[in-house]
């Protein structure tokens, strides 16, 4: 009896040593399940973000977009992204109220430093907003492209111990992503402008003058459409050369463009023909009188070529919306004749609907 007895005891403690070993082995499985659950959850998190940014990466609200997204994601009470502009750290996005933020001596180093960083205090680290929240954990990385500083994030939260070593690594993704994010904003930025403006003039070409006159036709109540035409272009070419020629194109364009408003726009007709679009004005002789001060400064300027020197004259046409038309061709085309009875009657002339009625 005894001996089943002892046998029973060594059954039972190799059990009980088994059951212990499976139990802590299976605690140790549940950790890493539950470690890869947050690393599939992170790196989907990730992916959607990653995705997200290169839908919405011509959006002009797209760093408030991912900060708020940093919010949700992370859970932090407050989120910050700077960026670098004119070489100075500019606040683009945070949710902290009044976009006032104080930096406290610890993160003023590491972000000059352009170092990544988390403080975990159980004393307040600071007070932020007009609840005077106390933040105990905070957390910073930089935002680089290709090694160029370019940016900093700021993440602060009211739990102590909140910033981990996972959400760094998190917040350091996100970071890579709003690089690319500037990087292709700023491409497409560029691409856009070659699509709109005129290689040589550096004004805008045709086809964005029409589309950005369509809008304009929907919201304005009135305004105006200039149409130029350079006198006597191609004898300047032909005497000059056409090196000569574009000189003069430029630089009549920049008189024009020197006259005009912020929200007027100039464009390049074709050839040697310029457009201008004159925003909201008092009444039609205030913008004859504007054209006509745009006409002089055009025949007073000189330009110099291989010691040669030369001054033009253009010609000018002026219709108004909605007086002469409520759709685009009608309003250039009363502006283009206009212009050709101006050179027909003598050249460098300013003519407008208004002047003939």
């Amino acid at each position: 009896m005894r001996d089943y007895e002892k046998m029973y005891n060594v059954l039972k403690a190799e059990y009980e040593t088994y059951q212990m070993f499976c139990e802590r082995h299976i605690q140790e499985l549940n950790e890493k399940n539950i470690k890869l659950e947050k690393k599939i959850d992170s790196l989907y998190n990730i992916i959607e973000i990653s995705k997200y940014i290169n839908t919405f990466f011509t959006n002009d609200n797209l760093i408030s977009l991912i900060n708020d997204m940093i919010i949700g994601i992370l859970g932090v009470t407050y989120s910050t992204i700077f960026l670098i502009q004119n070489n100075e750290l500019i606040i683009k996005a945070t949710n902290i109220e009044g976009m006032h933020i104080d930096l406290i001596s610890t993160e003023m180093v590491y972000i000059n430093k352009e170092q990544e960083f988390i403080i975990n205090s159980k004393d307040p680290l600071k007070q932020i907003g007009e609840e005077k929240t106390d933040i105990h954990s905070i957390m910073g990385v930089p935002i680089k492209l290709r090694d160029k500083f370019i940016g900093y994030i700021l993440v602060e939260q009211n739990i102590y111990n909140f910033m981990t070593v996972e959400l760094k690594v998190f917040l350091k993704t996100i970071a890579n992503q709003i690089a690319i994010s500037i990087e292709n904003s700023f491409l497409y930025r560029e691409l856009e402008k070659i699509t709109q403006v005129d290689s040589l003039l550096g004004i805008y070409n045709r086809k964005y003058f029409f589309e950005f006159l369509e809008k304009k036709l929907c919201k304005e109540n009135k305004f105006s459409i200039v149409m130029i035409d350079i006198d006597d272009f191609k004898k300047v070419n032909d005497t000059y050369g056409h090196q000569f020629g574009d000189k003069i194109l430029i630089n009549t364009a920049n008189v024009v463009s020197n006259w005009l408003d912020k929200d007027d726009i100039i464009a390049r007709y074709g050839g040697e023909e310029l457009i201008v679009y004159l925003s909201d004005f008092s009444d039609e002789y205030s913008v004859y009188d504007k054209v006509e001060v745009i006409r002089r400064s055009v025949e007073q300027s000189k330009v110099s070529l291989n010691g040669q020197e030369k001054s033009v004259t253009a010609s000018f046409g002026i219709s108004f919306f909605p007086l002469d038309g409520s759709n685009i061709n009608d309003l250039i085309k009363i502006a283009d004749d206009l212009l050709y009875k101006s050179k027909k009657s003598g050249k460098n002339k300013v003519l407008s609907t208004h002047m003939l009625k």
